[in-house]
Protein backbone atom coordinates (compact mmCIF):
# COMPACT_ATOMS: atom_id res chain seq x y z
CA UNK A 1 0.00 0.00 0.00
CA UNK A 2 2.83 2.30 0.58
CA UNK A 3 4.89 4.15 -2.15
CA UNK A 4 7.67 5.06 0.85
CA UNK A 5 9.66 6.99 -1.74
CA UNK A 6 13.14 8.44 0.19
CA UNK A 7 11.54 11.86 0.74
CA UNK A 8 8.56 10.29 2.39
CA UNK A 9 10.96 8.63 4.70
CA UNK A 10 12.94 11.85 5.23
CA UNK A 11 9.42 14.20 6.12
CA UNK A 12 8.42 11.12 8.47
CA UNK A 13 11.53 11.34 10.52
CA UNK A 14 10.87 14.97 10.79
CA UNK A 15 7.60 14.59 11.43
CA UNK A 16 9.17 12.54 14.56
CA UNK A 17 12.14 14.30 15.51
CA UNK A 18 9.54 17.51 15.45
CA UNK A 19 7.02 15.41 18.00
CA UNK A 20 9.67 14.28 19.97
CA UNK A 21 10.57 17.75 20.90
CA UNK A 22 6.95 19.10 21.52
CA UNK A 23 6.26 16.20 23.37
CA UNK A 24 9.76 17.32 25.92
CA UNK A 25 8.96 21.00 25.60
CA UNK A 26 5.25 19.84 26.86
CA UNK A 27 6.37 17.49 29.67
CA UNK A 28 9.37 20.46 30.82
CA UNK A 29 6.98 23.29 30.67
CA UNK A 30 4.58 21.08 32.91
CA UNK A 31 7.14 20.66 35.18
CA UNK A 32 8.65 23.70 35.08
CA UNK A 33 5.48 25.27 36.02
CA UNK A 34 5.15 24.07 39.16
CA UNK A 35 7.68 25.77 41.10
CA UNK A 36 5.13 28.70 40.61
CA UNK A 37 1.88 26.67 40.76
CA UNK A 38 2.74 25.63 44.48
CA UNK A 39 4.35 28.82 46.12
CA UNK A 40 3.57 31.83 43.57
CA UNK A 41 4.66 34.05 46.54
CA UNK A 42 8.07 32.53 46.53
CA UNK A 43 9.16 34.23 43.18
CA UNK A 44 8.93 37.72 43.63
CA UNK A 45 5.95 40.19 42.70
CA UNK A 46 5.32 39.38 39.23
CA UNK A 47 4.69 36.07 40.47
CA UNK A 48 2.38 36.96 43.31
CA UNK A 49 0.02 38.18 40.80
CA UNK A 50 -0.72 34.47 40.43
CA UNK A 51 -1.63 33.51 43.45
CA UNK A 52 -5.30 34.44 43.57
CA UNK A 53 -5.67 31.45 40.48
CA UNK A 54 -2.67 29.16 42.27
CA UNK A 55 -5.40 26.44 41.42
CA UNK A 56 -5.52 26.93 38.11
CA UNK A 57 -2.03 26.56 37.37
CA UNK A 58 -2.17 23.56 39.64
CA UNK A 59 -4.03 22.20 36.73
CA UNK A 60 -1.91 23.45 34.01
CA UNK A 61 1.18 21.36 35.82
CA UNK A 62 -0.94 18.68 35.87
CA UNK A 63 -2.77 18.24 32.50
CA UNK A 64 0.37 19.57 30.61
CA UNK A 65 2.68 16.97 32.34
CA UNK A 66 0.09 14.45 31.39
CA UNK A 67 0.05 15.72 27.90
CA UNK A 68 3.70 15.82 27.08
CA UNK A 69 4.03 12.44 28.57
CA UNK A 70 1.02 11.15 25.92
CA UNK A 71 3.27 13.19 23.21
CA UNK A 72 6.11 11.09 24.40
CA UNK A 73 4.75 7.76 23.92
CA UNK A 74 3.10 8.76 20.48
CA UNK A 75 6.86 9.44 19.76
CA UNK A 76 7.63 5.61 20.50
CA UNK A 77 4.53 4.49 18.52
CA UNK A 78 5.37 6.52 15.42
CA UNK A 79 8.87 5.02 15.55
CA UNK A 80 7.41 2.10 15.79
CA UNK A 81 5.00 2.19 13.09
CA UNK A 82 1.59 1.41 15.89
CA UNK A 83 -1.90 1.70 14.04
CA UNK A 84 -3.04 4.45 16.08
CA UNK A 85 0.73 6.77 16.18
CA UNK A 86 -1.24 9.65 14.36
CA UNK A 87 -3.81 9.23 15.68
CA UNK A 88 -2.60 9.45 19.04
CA UNK A 89 -0.13 11.75 18.47
CA UNK A 90 -2.78 14.77 16.70
CA UNK A 91 -4.96 13.92 19.81
CA UNK A 92 -1.36 15.03 22.07
CA UNK A 93 -0.55 18.41 19.93
CA UNK A 94 -4.34 18.97 19.67
CA UNK A 95 -4.79 18.92 23.56
CA UNK A 96 -1.27 20.71 23.88
CA UNK A 97 -1.95 23.47 21.48
CA UNK A 98 -5.39 24.38 23.65
CA UNK A 99 -3.79 24.29 27.25
CA UNK A 100 -0.90 26.22 25.99
CA UNK A 101 -3.06 28.97 24.73
CA UNK A 102 -5.38 29.13 28.11
CA UNK A 103 -2.31 29.21 29.43
CA UNK A 104 -0.18 32.10 27.74
CA UNK A 105 -3.79 33.80 27.61
CA UNK A 106 -4.32 33.46 31.76
CA UNK A 107 -0.45 34.31 32.44
CA UNK A 108 -0.75 37.62 29.84
CA UNK A 109 -3.85 38.70 31.53
CA UNK A 110 -2.22 38.03 35.03
CA UNK A 111 1.20 39.64 35.54
CA UNK A 112 1.61 40.54 31.93
CA UNK A 113 3.98 37.94 30.40
CA UNK A 114 3.93 34.72 29.32
CA UNK A 115 6.95 33.52 28.91
CA UNK A 116 8.18 30.37 29.11
CA UNK A 117 5.03 29.21 28.00
CA UNK A 118 4.98 30.65 24.64
CA UNK A 119 7.49 28.29 23.25
CA UNK A 120 5.25 25.42 24.37
CA UNK A 121 2.78 26.73 22.63
CA UNK A 122 4.97 27.84 19.19
CA UNK A 123 6.65 24.28 19.40
CA UNK A 124 2.89 22.49 19.84
CA UNK A 125 1.20 24.93 16.97
CA UNK A 126 4.32 24.00 14.49
CA UNK A 127 4.20 20.55 15.01
CA UNK A 128 0.12 19.84 14.60
CA UNK A 129 0.72 22.72 11.58
CA UNK A 130 3.35 19.61 10.45
CA UNK A 131 1.18 16.87 11.09
CA UNK A 132 -1.75 18.44 9.34
CA UNK A 133 0.15 18.94 5.89
CA UNK A 134 1.50 15.14 6.39
CA UNK A 135 -2.23 14.04 5.77
CA UNK A 136 -2.32 15.87 2.36
CA UNK A 137 -2.87 12.32 0.20
CA UNK A 138 -0.16 12.58 -1.90
CA UNK A 139 2.32 12.98 1.36
CA UNK A 140 0.38 10.43 3.17
CA UNK A 141 1.01 7.61 0.77
CA UNK A 142 4.91 8.18 1.09
CA UNK A 143 5.02 8.77 4.83
CA UNK A 144 3.15 5.77 6.16
CA UNK A 145 3.18 6.03 9.31
CA UNK A 146 1.35 2.83 10.45
CA UNK A 147 3.06 -0.74 9.41
CA UNK A 148 -0.56 -2.28 10.47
Amino acid sequence: MSQNKSWGKIVRIIAIIFMGATGAFTLLGGAGTSCVAFDPRGFGPAFMKLAPMQWLYVVYVVVTTIIGIMGIRAVFQLVKGKKKAYTNSLIALILGTAISILHVVTSRSLRGSSMPVDAVMYANILTLVIFLIIRIPSIWTAVYFSSG
